[in-house]
């Protein structure tokens, strides 16, 4: 029995969520209150085992193992050097640039979780260098990350979107890159007065291009293997963790303490809540429930366009699932008799990805907290307002193309 429309017990655990993050920073215990909320107000009591089916499925199964392996893979080139290699490389061009580009750079491979590949590079360069707060380097490291999701054909959204319409992921994101150029804005309406307030060094540009190579190269062979041999992405990181081990040969105690970083409880027990709540949802029939609830309100098809994607990518925080979730149900009003109205594709795209930025269980937000000890609420305040600006820019651009 549902004692709560699905979106009523989701904010009702949201606001749970927040106000155990203020006091404790527990990213583990903020989601359990989450679960536990959304649970027992607005799922049925048979939904868990629903739920732990799903959990124990193999789409599911494998995003454990591309965390252990991109947090080992990340844990080998921390220790050789590589991650160190890259943030100079990007330090040659100045040093607050790096504090975005690096992140960014690491973004144009898909990963689940892989803003704490960013955040492990980044973390000296934040914290000894430029002294940035936790909840700033944070988000900086989460919020540019991401910017390339609606631009970028290798993110899995895109290609769910793309089999959803019957088209080319190249034809959606010659569609929705205009929500690339409002994320960048708009992080930066957050970013910049943190920039100027850092205390970076003088830049060095003596071996800038040597060092961004030597720092970009295991990521530029991921991202060859995963666009030209069909490997997939799984596959290709285990050919990349391969090559990597026989280029750098690591010792025995780099060895050690990649797997330390690849097997720390946190990382998994928040990957294992994330995976729960969303699996929580869907067997709760979410996403129809806020469809109807928005088809109810008679907003302008604009609108809803955008908030139906928002709202299901607020709740699960996967880019994945507002593609696989939100587009079907809009697919009547963007594909109307196999005439396609690229501007509800582009809103409803721009809704979904910033929905995710926002979500509390996005993945990468919370490892990304977790590992640097951050306040979830106090990020997810700088990520409101970056995603408030990067909303009202996205229908700016809207208008103005």
């Amino acid at each position: 029995m549902q004692l709560l429309h699905p979106f009523l017990g989701f904010l009702l655990g949201y606001i749970g969520l927040v106000v155990v993050s203020i006091r404790t920073r527990n990213a583990l215990l903020s989601l359990l209150v989450l679960i536990l909320v959304y649970y027992l107000f607005s799922s049925p009591l048979e939904s868990i085992s629903g739920a732990l089916g799903r959990l124990f499925s193999w789409n599911d199964l494998r995003v454990f193992v591309f965390i252990f392996l991109s947090m080992f893979l990340a844990g080998i080139l921390r220790e050789k050097g590589v991650l160190g290699e890259l943030v100079e490389g990007t330090s040659s061009v100045g040093c607050r640039f790096s504090l975005l580009a690096v992140p960014a750079l690491i973004g144009l491979l898909p990963m689940p979780g892989g803003a704490l590949v960013s955040a492990i590079a980044m973390r000296d360069k934040y914290f000894r260098e430029a002294r940035l707060g936790p909840e700033e380097a944070s988000f900086t490291n989460y919020w540019f990350r991401h910017i390339w999701v609606p631009s970028w054909p290798l993110f899995q959204s895109v290609v769910i979107t793309a089999t959803v319409f019957s088209i080319d992921p190249v034809a959606v994101v010659e569609h929705t890159w205009p929500a690339t150029i409002a994320a960048i804005i708009g992080g930066l309406v957050v970013a910049y007065p943190i920039l100027r307030r850092t205390g970076c060094g003088k830049r060095d540009r003596s071996r800038g291009l040597h060092s961004l190579l030597a720092g970009l190269w295991p990521f530029l062979l991921l991202g060859f293997l995963v666009v030209f041999t069909g490997l997939g992405l799984l596959y290709s990181l285990a050919a990349t963790i391969a090559v990597v081990l026989a280029a750098l040969r690591p010792g025995l105690r780099e060895y050690r303490e990649a797997l330390r970083l690849a097997t720390r409880p946190t990382i998994h027990g928040v990957l294992l809540e994330a995976l729960l709540f969303k699996d929580i949802l869907l067997e709760s029939n979410g996403p129809a429930a806020v469809m109807g609830v928005l088809l109810g309100t008679g907003l302008p098809l604009l609108v809803l366009a955008f908030l139906l994607p928002f709202l299901l990518g607020l709740s699960a925080g996967g880019e994945n699932f507002f593609a696989a979730t939100a587009m079907p149900l809009l697919a009547p009003y963007i594909a109307l008799g196999g005439n396609y109205d690229w501007s509800l594709l582009y809103i409803s795209y721009a809704g979904g990805f910033l929905g995710v930025m926002m979500s509390p269980v996005h993945l990468c937000l919370l490892l990304t907290v977790d590992y640097y000890q951050a306040s979830m609420s106090r990020v997810l305040g700088l990520v409101a307002i970056a995603t408030l600006a990067s909303s009202l820019l996205s229908y700016v651009f809207l208008l103005a193309l």
